[in-house]
């Protein structure tokens, strides 16, 4: 396992995370599709961490089903694990543009509290490999 790239991608996830939860915390109006947008880049930078510290390639993907589906081939991706990928997916390319998604504030705290899921799952994970 190469140690300093996982720490890095997982040093960059955590700061799409943390900005997210700024965002949602300090910003009025809050800029919804942006947090969840910020929330699905984490994720992505957790999962790629993950298939780094298992000596896996990385796809040149957003998809966080396609790297969910990468990690699961090396150990257990929880359901849990996979419907949070399912939901923060389209927060990824969608929530760029202009009326592409829409979000609200319910959505916003449940990308949120979901990629804070992921986040600590990925964060055992390492622990045990």
């Amino acid at each position: 396992m190469n140690d300093e790239a996982v720490k890095e991608w997982f040093d960059f996830a955590n700061m799409d995370f943390d900005c997210a939860r700024h965002l949602y915390e300090n910003m009025h109006p809050k800029p919804l599709t942006i947090i969840c947008y910020h929330c699905q880049q984490a994720s992505e930078k957790f999962l790629k961490g993950l298939l780094i510290s298992l000596n896996e390639e990385i796809q040149k993907t957003h998809d966080l089903l396609v790297l969910a589906r990468l990690v699961k081939k090396r150990i257990d991706v929880p359901i849990e694990i996979l419907k949070i990928c399912a939901i923060l997916n389209p927060y990824g390319v969608r929530s760029r543009y202009p009326q592409e998604v829409y979000v609200d504030d319910n959505d916003t705290k449940y990308a949120i509290d979901s990629t804070e899921r992921l986040k600590k799952w990925a964060e055992v994970v390492i622990e045990t490999i």
